[in-house]
């Protein structure tokens, strides 16, 4: 009995092969790994690219909200300068220097 790996059986007719049938080919280990790194990367590039549609979508609403808030903002510097005007006018008016003035 031998106790090692028992050689290759060949063919006596036909050249031996270069390789035993077992083994794997190792020149398609670094495609592969080239294939499985290109679609990784292909992936990657995919989830980027909808993380920038999705922060843009965001930016849209932040900017639209910023407006509102402006607008909102404004209508209460007119509001508040309104009343004062309206204030200023009635304390003259209660006071009496209006009537002064334009008798």
């Amino acid at each position: 009995m031998a106790s090692g790996p028992r050689p290759p059986q060949f063919d006596e007719e036909g050249p031996p092969p270069e390789r035993p049938a077992g083994e794997p080919v190792r020149d398609l280990y670094p495609t592969m790994d080239a294939r499985f790194i290109l679609v990784e990367i292909g992936k990657l590039t995919s989830m980027v690219e909808r993380l920038i549609k999705d922060v843009s979508g965001q930016g849209d609403k932040i900017d639209t909200l910023r407006h509102q808030v402006t607008f909102v903002k404004g209508a209460i510097w007119v509001a508040a300068s309104v009343f004062a005007a309206a204030e200023a006018i009635g304390w003259l008016y209660m006071s009496g220097k209006v009537s002064i003035a334009f008798h």
